[in-house]
């Protein structure tokens, strides 16, 4: 018994001894780059003294502010992919998963792989490690050894003003997203200004044509559609044209995509507590945060109820009987919000279909003045139909009367 215990027991301390000891960071870790100029990043792996025969890696990022240009970029330690690097600008996902032959590799400083990303917009951007990483051991056993993970972060600009500064007092913060279709440019003129040339498109770089559009310092724009724009200004003094300054500016008019509000149990049950699940995205901005009230609609429009901010699931707790319109009301980064609602009715029980406020037939309701407007109908239209009956058919009616009596009373 001590002969198998023993082994057992030791390999219980290495394993023990293995977990949990190896990292993975991204270099740079941070930095500062030009709308529209690449930079390379790497992902490096430290083993902290423990062979390893497989990584796999999954990078997220701002789809917004960066694009991949090159998923694959110089050496790395690498020597078989099972998994070979793939990416999606528009998800801002990478993942691969890569591997080294038996006995493995023990290194503190390794590159796993290195990717090219171009800047297209201004902002702060973060690249970080998804949910699919790991770091395996080789021990035979596959021993995921990853301890802990850093990101990247980086600070995204435009070209340093070569021109006059510029400002905006509608969307006065750079790289932050703003409602407002209109925006309002102005720029301080240097002494001696003759006039200046501008041009707003979607282009970080573009150089305005030299020549004189207004004298002004202000220019203004109506009705942009959704997305990052770009405002460049030039300036002529003393007879020659100078440098060009830009200006981001982040425009969302709409908002977070439709999306639907699931109720459990249903939205038909006696479960005063019911959960609510929703989920939206948005495009542009980014989905910020969701709100949710519930309207009782036996008390009618006026009732005073008020949103407060939720998160999915959401579970109300001890709700009355009745019906209620349940309001999920989605934000997006520009305060741009959509409200998608569902009909909740909680009843007595189970098998309850008559409420205060009337009587639910499963497929739908009817309040009690519908309810009872129809049955009267039903009943006046019923007694329509035998009074015409009878008066068409009474001597008919009153023979077959007399005859049945007689079957019954032969006698009288």
């Amino acid at each position: 018994m001590k002969k198998i215990f023993f082994p057992l027991f030791l390999l219980f301390l290495l394993s023990a001894g293995i977990a949990e000891a190896a990292n993975l960071r991204l270099s740079p870790a941070a930095g500062s780059f030009v709308v529209g100029s690449t930079f390379d990043i790497s992902v490096i792996m430290n083993t902290d003294a423990v062979p390893v025969n497989t990584i796999e890696v999954e990078l997220n990022f701002p789809p917004d502010k960066l694009q991949i240009v090159n998923p694959s970029l110089g050496r790395s330690i690498v020597q078989i992919w099972a998994s070979p690097p793939t990416f999606s600008n528009q998800e801002g996902r990478i993942y691969f998963i890569g591997g080294i032959p038996s006995p493995g590799i023990n290194i503190s400083e390794g590159v796993v792989q290195s990717f090219t990303f171009r800047v297209t917009a201004p902002g702060d951007a973060k690249i970080s490690f998804g949910k699919n990483i790991s770091i395996l051991a080789n021990d035979g056993f596959g021993t995921n050894v990853l301890k802990q993970t850093s990101p990247a972060v980086f600070s995204l600009v435009l070209s340093p003003a070569q021109g006059p500064e510029v400002f905006s007092p509608t969307h006065p913060e750079q790289g932050k997203w703003y409602q407002d279709v209109n925006p309002i440019m102005k720029w301080i003129a240097s002494r001696g200004s003759e006039g200046s040339s501008y041009l707003m498109d979607h282009n970080p770089n573009t150089v305005p044509n030299p020549a004189i559009i207004n004298t002004n310092s202000e220019a203004t724009f109506t009705n942009l559609e959704s997305g990052i724009w770009y405002f460049h200004v030039r300036e002529k003094a003393g007879g020659r044209w100078g440098g060009v300054s830009h200006y981001s500016l982040n425009i969302d008019s709409l908002p977070p995509a439709e999306f639907s509000v699931a109720v459990s149990p249903s939205a038909r049950t006696s479960n005063k507590n019911p959960i609510f699940r929703f989920f939206t995205t948005d495009s542009l901005s980014g989905f910020n945060y969701f709100e949710i009230k519930a309207i009782p609609l036996n008390k009618g429009p006026n009732e005073s109820t008020f949103f407060f901010e939720a998160s999915s699931p959401y579970q109300f707790s001890d709700l009355k009987t009745g019906r209620y319109e349940v309001i999920v009301r989605a934000y997006d980064k520009a305060g741009n919000f959509r409200d998608e609602s569902v009909v909740l009715n909680i009843l007595f029980s189970p098998l309850s279909f008559i409420s205060s406020e009337g009587v639910d037939f499963v497929f739908f309701f009817l309040p009690w003045p519908v309810f009872l407007s129809i049955i009267a109908s039903v009943i006046l239209l019923m007694l329509i139909f035998i009074s015409v009956v009878w008066i068409r058919h009474r001597h008919h009616l009153q023979h077959a009367f007399i005859e049945d009596l007689k079957k019954i009373w032969p006698h009288h």
